[in-house]
């Protein structure tokens, strides 16, 4: 039986989540858009530089090989830039323009002014919203709690409180009943917001936008509601206390194991994930070995 001891979600979260949905979404067209000025200035360079190899009428074998080299960068430069002017136009609907606000969008105008006060936007010469340097100054940040949320929280969803065992997303198919989510149990003991934890982890999953009308939603107020159902919904730590052949064992207790096992877990995940990429890359490149073999003996 679960219990609801937590708090309902405060109008001041909401609003903050609020914001840091709507920065995401700005900061998911900017990055491309200053990824696009660093590829204009490096096209540019490369240009340069091929155009004065190019220069003369004989080339030594040394200035044919530098300026093929110089040809390919610049070809592969040309290419990104090219992927990513595609992608901005594909990430157009991340920009939020004042007009827009005024019609569309009219309900986001207390969440934008708000985010406007508080210094993390402002409206370019083209009438868009911006973020400012402190506006990417906390996206930064929140790219870091996504992280964090990764590394310390992601191993507790899916935990076998029977059987003592972790499922694993990758491996396990993670069905039926036997499976209880403990990430808001874990936060809990940690002193840490659930809400929070919950709301990145939605984030880490992109499910907010899944829903075509979620800016029509965070306007109405209801784009959290299932959020908080979903704080609610899930265990916490005095849920976890149970009796056996010794008397009652505490939900602090239980959690304070679980924690433990799944820590050890985390870190035995992540150094496997990264030998595993360690691998791939080193297979990915030749050994320099091969150089010394001869063809014919």
């Amino acid at each position: 039986m679960k219990s609801s001891s937590l708090n309902l979600l405060s109008s001041e979260s909401r609003q903050e989540f609020g914001a840091l949905l709507l920065l995401d979404q700005l900061m998911r067209f900017e990055m491309l858009r200053q990824e696009k000025d660093d590829l204009y200035e490096t096209v540019a360079k490369l240009e340069e530089e091929v155009a004065e190899l190019k220069k003369g009428f004989f080339h030594s074998d040394e200035q044919d090989q530098e300026l093929n080299y110089e040809k390919d960068e610049l070809g592969e430069a040309q290419d990104a830039l090219a992927q990513v002017e595609k992608e901005m136009a594909e990430n157009e609907n991340c920009r939020i323009n004042i007009a827009l606000v005024e019609t569309d969008d009219e309900g986001l105008e207390p969440l934008l002014k708000f985010m406007e006060e508080r210094g993390t936007l402002t409206v370019n010469d083209e009438n868009y919203y911006l973020p400012t340097t402190k506006g990417q100054e906390v996206y930064q940040h929140l790219v870091e709690q996504l992280e964090a949320y990764i590394v310390h929280f992601d191993v507790f969803a899916y935990v076998d409180l029977e059987e003592g065992i972790f499922g694993d997303p990758k491996t396990d198919l993670l069905e039926g009943d036997q499976w209880s989510d403990l990430r808001v149990a874990v936060a809990e003991h940690k002193g840490i917001d659930p809400y929070r934890v919950v709301f990145l982890a939605l984030m880490s999953a992109d499910k907010f936008y899944e829903n075509p009308d979620w800016k029509f939603d965070l306007s109405l107020g209801t784009l959290f509601n299932e959020m908080e159902q979903i704080v609610q919904d899930q265990f916490c730590v005095e849920d976890l206390s149970y009796k056996d052949d010794e008397g009652k064992v505490s939900g602090e207790n239980v959690i304070r194991d679980i924690i433990e096992q799944g820590n050890i877990l985390a870190k035995e995940r992540r150094r496997i994930e990264q030998e595993s990429q360690e691998k791939e890359q080193a297979e990915a490149e030749p050994d320099e070995q091969v150089i010394t073999q001869t063809y014919y003996r």
